[in-house]
Parts: structure tokens; C-alpha cells; sequence
């Protein structure tokens, strides 16, 4: 919604002119927001309710199962997405035609991706917060592959999508640039 009442805004504050057609550079950008809000919904709604699910007295092996699938499916999609949108921010940057309409779009995508940042500090402080009670709940041991246990990966999630949604921001900020039309002088 908040990203609704900024476009509208942005819109009505830039010169209004008759467009008929989406062009390309919108195009890009629609697939571009539609990443991003997937980040979102990852950051927001999946990652904690994975972490109540595990952090709840729950049968041990219920536990370890849900912070497999967590780890395994959901984090890892979070990145897989991550990774989209870092391909979809630099094909966008690299063959946007700025107008207004893309100006506001790229605009929504980067308030999308503002809103994950939120969201993502929150769930950090959620984990925190109940790291003991998924320790007790996922009796863990280390694996042959690092130190780290399944239950250290998947703590670690938050910081990990924090750092890719923070580096993200900076691709964003350079779409928006791009997207936006120069506002040129007028002879008088």
C-alpha cells in the first residue's frame, strides 16, 4: 500500500503526459517489482513462521524436519529470488528508457525492496530471541561438510539476506537513476 501512495505521488508530481503503450523498460521493471515483493512475503511471512514453528515445543524430529525445509526450500528459494532480482536490476538499468511511468516503477521497486529491509531487521531480532529455545528444540551436531550445524545455517539466514537485500539497495538506487527523465532548461 505504501508503495501505491508513493507511485501515485511521484506520478502526479512529474508532467503528465498521454502514454498508450508499456515499453520494454516498464515491462522489465514490472518483473523487477514482482521479485522483489517475493522478498518480501520471504522475509515477512515464511521465514517467521518457519522460525515459530521451530522454536515452539515441538517433537524433536517435527522440529528438525521443519528447519530442514526452512533451510532447505525456503531460504534457499529467498536467495534463488535474490539472485533474480540482481539480474532483472541490471539488465533493467542497462536498457532503461527513462519516462515517468518508468520513473515511478522503479521508484515502487525500490520502496519494495526498503520494506524487505524492514522486514528482514525484525525477523533478526525474532531470531535472536529465540536462538535458545531452537537450540533446545533442534538438538544439533555438526555435519562433515563445515563447523557450522544445521542449526547455526539456518540462524544465519537473516544476516545472510540482510547483506544481499543492503547490496540489492545500491543496484536499486542506480535503476532509479536511470529511470528517471532529466529535467532539462527551457529557452526563455
Amino acid at each position: 500500500m505504501k508503495a501505491l501512495l508513493v507511485a501515485a505521488l511521484t506520478l502526479a508530481a512529474l508532467p503528465c503526459t498521454a502514454q498508450t503503450t508499456i515499453t520494454p523498460s516498464q515491462t522489465r521493471l514490472l518483473g523487477c517489482f514482482g521479485e522483489a515483493f517475493t522478498l518480501v512475503e520471504h522475509v515477512w511471512r515464511l521465514a517467521p513462521g518457519h522460525l515459530d514453528l521451530v522454536s515452539r515445543s515441538a517433537p524433536p524430529p517435527f522440529a528438525a524436519g521443519v528447519l530442514a525445509s526452512g533451510t532447505e526450500v525456503d531460504q534457499a528459494g529467498a536467495m534463488a529470488v535474490a539472485r533474480n532480482l540482481d539480474g532483472c536490476l541490471a539488465d533493467a538499468t542497462a536498457k532503461t528508457t527513462p519516462d515517468a511511468t518508468t520513473a515511478v516503477l522503479a521508484t515502487a521497486v525500490r520502496i519494495e525492496l526498503d520494506s524487505a529491509i524492514e522486514d528482514v531487521a525484525e525477523l533478526i531480532k525474532q531470531a535472536s530471541a529465540r536462538r535458545d529455545a531452537v537450540r533446545t528444540s533442534v538438538p544439533s551436531t555438526t555435519n562433515d561438510r563445515s563447523l557450522d550445524s544445521p542449526v547455526d545455517r539456518y540462524l544465519a539466514f537473516g544476516e545472510t539476506i540482510k547483506n544481499e537485500l543492503v547490496r540489492l539497495r545500491g543496484r536499486v538506487d542506480a535503476l532509479v537513476t536511470a529511470a528517471t527523465p532529466r529535467l532539462t532548461s527551457r529557452p526563455q
